[in-house]
């Protein structure tokens, strides 16, 4: 089995190496990648836990506007990542098909696996580096001239010791022991990753009942490393990956703090649990043959009050929250109040739902209700769903079906079966 540039060995081993591209940018006009606004373009799967790492860190830093992101399609074919949610199929900057492309055109005999995120030189077409362990540090170190203002400090100096200790238990056992249990072909190697998984989130529950964020009073990269990883474990990594000896929602520390991470700006525009548990259930056959995507689990938890406020802390530090995000970049549709406006789309390459301005409050997966709203009756990605008959009537529904995505209004709508 080989999952992107990892696979599992004779033994049964699940092992992960290190990014054979690890090239940095750096702040420095005379490195062969300086920091350059507008010159390289981040390449992400919203389903990827590495690159969400990425995302989270450009969005609570503020750097959508000096490094591009293109977004890839979660299922992958035997090219690996491929930009078939854009017009064309191709990446409308770096005019490739496939990630891919950029990997040969860096190093043309390159035979190991393509993965994201990965950081594409726009000028040349050429992969710059796919080191997701250093990417997210660069961003916080390197790019400082382009930071917002008001943008937090996410690997302050003066806490890097315990952060990096923290960082790398947490890699072990949980970012990539959800991996060694869920691609283990040993049952000694499932059971050793198993053990090893649930006794670290065993000390996070309780490190996590008396503070608010792992280092300090603050959101640090160590809490940004972790949350990538909870918020893919019911939905994914619970059942999927045979990590089942509770779910997340049933730890309270860590379900809290899970919740309260998402919550805030900057993170929840970050996720989609479609395309996640789309990649996981129809990408990994060998674990998966059927690719049936559960419906479940429920997801309405992750918008329930969390009560981590009463532990003080500042989630921003001396900084702010983010504004908004860009035009095209508020990809969680499980998000209260989420709008979609008049020509705009909630996925790249689906035609905009047309109808009048404000029409569309919110876009419908898992049985969500829309605030103010009926509650829908679509479930997930097929499904009968609540649709205003104007609004149905300007929906090109095999470009919403085909990306898994449909609109509910808030007014009283007719039930369509499809």
């Amino acid at each position: 089995m080989v999952e992107n540039n990892h696979s599992t060995d004779a033994s049964g081993e699940f092992h992960r190496s290190r990014s054979h591209f690890d090239d940095r940018i750096l702040a420095d006009a005379d490195a062969r990648w300086p920091v350059e606004p507008g010159r390289y373009r981040l390449v992400v799967s919203l389903a990827c836990p590495w690159a969400s790492r990425m995302l989270v860190v450009r969005r609570l830093l503020g750097l959508e506007s000096a490094i591009s992101l293109g977004v890839t399609d979660p299922i992958q074919d035997e090219r690996s990542w491929r930009f078939t949610l854009d017009p064309g199929g191709v990446d409308p900057v770096l005019g490739i098909g496939f990630i891919g492309d950029a990997y040969y055109a860096r190093e043309a005999d390159y035979t190991g696996g393509i993965s994201v995120p990965a950081i594409v030189d726009i000028p040349s077409g050429r992969l710059v580096t796919n080191d997701y362990l250093q990417m997210t540090l660069d961003l916080s170190t390197q790019w400082t001239a382009y930071h917002r203002e008001g943008a937090p400090d996410l690997y302050p100096e003066h806490a890097r010791a315990e952060i990096d200790e923290i960082v790398e238990a947490v890699f072990q056992d949980v970012n990539n022991g959800v991996y060694r249990a869920g691609f283990a072909a040993a049952q000694d190697k499932y059971d050793r990753a198993y053990t090893a998984l649930f006794e670290r989130l065993d000390r996070l529950e309780e490190r996590l009942a008396t503070r608010r964020y792992l280092v300090g009073d603050t959101i640090t990269e160590a809490d940004i490393r972790l949350f990538t990883t909870l918020v893919r474990f019911d939905a994914v990594y619970h059942g999927h990956f045979k990590c089942n000896r509770n779910k997340l929602s049933e730890m309270p520390a860590l379900w809290a703090y899970a919740r309260d991470l998402y919550q805030t700006p900057g993170f929840t525009d970050t996720v989609d649990f479609d395309h996640i548990k789309r990649h996981y259930y129809q990408v990994h056959t060998d674990i998966n043959p059927t690719r049936i995507v559960p419906l479940g689990p429920d997801l309405s938890g992750w918008n329930t009050p969390h009560g981590r406020e009463e532990l003080g802390g500042r989630p921003f530090g001396d900084g702010t929250a983010p504004p908004p995000p860009p035009t095209g970049e508020d990809f969680n549709v499980l998000r209260p109040g989420r709008a979609l406006s008049v020509g705009e789309s909630d996925r790249p390459g689906v035609d905009a739902v047309g109808g009048d301005p404000g029409q569309f409050q919110c876009v419908v997966h898992g049985g969500q209700e829309c605030p103010g709203g009926p509650a829908p009756a679509f479930v997930d990605s097929v499904g009968p769903v609540l649709l205003d008959q104007a609004g149905f009537d300007n929906v090109d529904l095999g470009d919403v079906l085909s990306a898994r995505d449909l609109v509910a209004p808030v007014n009283q709508g007719v039930p369509m079966d499809f």
